[in-house]
């Protein structure tokens, strides 16, 4: 039996809770502020030169052109563009609902739950969360794939509330461990890879530095979450959530799996397990790791005794579960075609890196990460924004006296905190969706640890450059 557990009511009298704006609504308004941008915002672009074929920019050629402001057309056209441009991700985020739809409907999402949370009643949160926060963290530092959030956070939301806390907590088990790792990225192909490589770095190099930030970005975001959990087990009027009336399905009672189903559950974990193995050792990119939830959800779903028919049912539903989620990250990607379309992307490249040298070689590198931050807020593509940004960062790195090493870590910091919280991250967006919670509610729980993670990430970009981190 399903039952429905919702967020506190509010008092006889009071106020009905007010309206949050659907998240498509806000990303409209951003794509209507990007266009007005190109009109204030003068074109300009780098010659891009192909290396070994990757194409590169080349910092000195920046040049002013004629503007192309965006009109009326572009920005019905841009939605469409968007989507073009963000299906793969799209793509592996509808492969990813359909796989975990198969298990969801067949019952074995739900049992796992409630095994995980009766197994931990005497313990609950304070045993699942660090494991949690770990294998989360352990796939962002070494795969890069935040897309796999989306999985993590249908997972912990009936697990928390099951266990007597909010969406809140489940999303900040979440999106806390994965921007820890995403930001030290201690083997992350989509940015530090390509960094690295650009750089002339040996790959990977200074991990035992990024080891430093990332555990203790790890352990204050473990022990920031828990310390509101705790909050909200003692006084659930203290839930970030509380009067919001969303509700989440939760599992009270489930059946018992037979042999088939508990065969089913063990194939998808396999199959999971090969897939990261192959993210980590094969190369794996979109097109390999939707063929595995594809995989995932039919030989399990075979497994498990359900009829091909039924597969499909559970497949397609699914895909509706995440829908929305997916379509945020086309709306977000609509953002960008506004401005690449007008040309203005290189024009804010470009001025940003003006405050990247000057007298005080600290400074520069504290200015790289600053602006590596701001660049984030128009590219929210790490793989992307270091093919961009690393060919400009790395020349004034060497003119202002900043190490390579340090140019490329103030770089990925920049770009992975600061992914977090930024309203043009489609990834971020599609959780949120997934846990009903609003922009604004993540932001004012996430704001004073992002704070804190920013200065962090300041003074170890800072000591790095004072201990000559390198190798050069």
């Amino acid at each position: 039996m399903q039952v429905t557990q919702t967020a506190s009511a509010p008092a006889a009298g009071a106020a009905a809770p007010k309206e949050v704006n659907h998240p498509f609504l806000s990303l409209i308004i951003m794509v209507v502020v990007a266009l007005v941008a190109t009109y204030l915002v003068p074109a300009g672009q780098f010659e891009r030169v192909v290396v070994d074929g990757r194409t590169l920019v080349d910092p000195a050629s920046f040049a002013f052109i004629e503007s192309n402001p965006a009109g009326i057309a572009a920005f019905f056209e841009s939605f469409y563009k968007g989507f073009v441009q963000a299906s793969g991700i799209i793509g592996l985020v509808l492969f990813v609902g359909g796989a975990f739809g198969v298990l969801k409907y067949m019952g074995v999402l739900d049992a796992a739950v409630y095994g995980l949370t009766e197994k931990t009643a005497g313990k609950g949160l304070w045993v699942i969360a660090p494991v949690v926060m770990l294998a989360i963290y352990l796939n962002t530092t070494f795969t890069g794939m935040r897309e796999l959030d989306v999985i993590f956070i249908t997972l912990m939301i009936p697990i928390c509330i099951k266990l007597g806390y909010d969406a809140m907590t489940a999303l900040g088990i979440v999106l806390l461990s994965s921007c820890a790792g995403f930001a030290a990225a201690l083997a992350n192909p989509f940015f530090t890879g390509i960094a690295h490589d650009i750089a002339e770095l040996p790959l990977y190099s200074g991990m035992w530095y990024r080891a430093i930030i990332g555990i203790f970005m790890l352990l204050t975001g473990m022990a920031y979450v828990l310390r509101y959990a705790q909050k909200v087990k003692a006084d659930p009027s203290q839930s970030l959530v509380a009067n919001s009336g969303v509700t989440y399905d939760v599992a009270e009672q489930v059946k018992a799996l037979n042999s088939r189903e508990k065969a089913a559950g063990l194939t998808f974990v396999a199959i999971m397990s090969f897939m990261i193995y192959g993210t980590l050792t094969m190369g794996f990119g979109f097109n390999q790791m939707s063929g595995c939830f594809f995989a995932a959800a039919f030989i399990s779903g075979l497994v498990g005794g359900l009829s091909l028919n039924k597969i499909c049912d559970y497949w397609t539903r699914g895909c509706s579960d995440v829908l929305v989620a997916a379509l945020i990250i086309l709306f977000a990607r609509a953002i960008m075609t506004i401005m690449e379309d007008a040309m203005v992307v290189d024009t804010i490249i470009h001025w940003l890196s003006q405050f990247l040298i000057g007298g005080n070689e600290l400074m520069s590198a504290v200015a790289m990460y600053v602006s590596q931050a701001i660049i984030n807020l128009f590219i929210p593509s790490g793989s992307g924004q270091a093919v961009i940004t690393m060919p400009i960062i790395v020349p004034l790195a060497d003119m202002g006296g900043v190490t390579r090493q340090v140019a490329a870590l103030a770089s990925q910091l920049g770009d992975g905190i600061s992914n977090y919280i930024y309203p043009t991250n489609g990834g971020l967006l599609a959780v949120l969706a997934l846990a009903k919670i609003p922009y604004g509610t993540w932001v004012k729980f996430f704001l004073p640890l992002f704070a804190l993670w920013t200065v962090v990430a300041l003074v170890a970009v800072v000591i790095g450059q004072m201990i000559g981190l390198g190798p050069f």
